[in-house]
């Protein structure tokens, strides 16, 4: 199947100052190490030290590599951020959700039980522990526990849309599609083709 098969659907927009959640603690470590390295280097410094506390790591007595360590981090955790899609090739659906992804066939989703749900109302999809995910107030990408049992993979960017789908045997999916129902309609249309033989 060629990418031109695939049929993208736009993810509900949040705003880039969630990322202040991200980027504060990392300036303040960042800050925290510069402030403890205004002294002079030690000489008897061994050549690797890792700390519990600022600069956390150094090599030969300098945090030059701490430094390196929080900028790159900050960077990749500020593009992983950026990455979301969600997309359906032929009879597959695939969600980026930052560091994630997830691709499950039409055919395992339970469609008839799928629908568009407000998870600030809507308790039956709330999300609970954070198994292996990327989140920050208002916005979750991952592997998450449902507080009433189960699994599920999310990519939330909108929690008063989202598009909750059971699948047989795996996660719950729920997505923040900017147009939920369409994402719903073009499932069922799917899952309503005759099977190729």
């Amino acid at each position: 199947m060629s990418g031109s098969d695939a049929r993208r659907f736009e993810v509900a927009e949040t705003s880039s100052l969630r990322l202040l959640w991200l980027a504060v603690p990392l300036l303040l470590a960042l800050l925290g190490t510069l402030y403890s390295q205004l002294g002079a280097p030690r000489a008897d410094a061994p050549w690797m030290e890792i700390t519990l506390s600022p600069p956390y790591f150094l090599m030969g007595g300098s945090s030059a590599w701490t430094v390196v360590v929080l900028v790159l981090m900050g960077a990749g955790l500020g593009w992983a951020f950026f990455r979301r899609r969600i997309m359906l090739q032929g009879d597959v659906l695939v969600v980026h959700a930052t560091l994630y992804r997830r691709r499950v066939r039409v055919a395992d989703m339970q469609l008839d039980a799928a629908d568009v749900v407000d998870l600030t109302r809507d308790r039956r999809y709330a999300l609970g522990l954070k198994t292996n995910g990327y989140g920050m107030p208002g916005f979750h990408a991952g592997h998450y526990r449902l507080r009433a049992g189960g699994k599920a993979f999310v990519l939330l960017t909108d929690m008063h849309r989202v598009v909750a789908i059971p699948v047989r045997g795996q996660a719950t999916l729920l997505l923040s599609a900017a147009a939920p129902q369409a994402l719903l309609d073009a499932l069922h249309a799917v899952a309503a083709r005759p099977a190729r033989r």
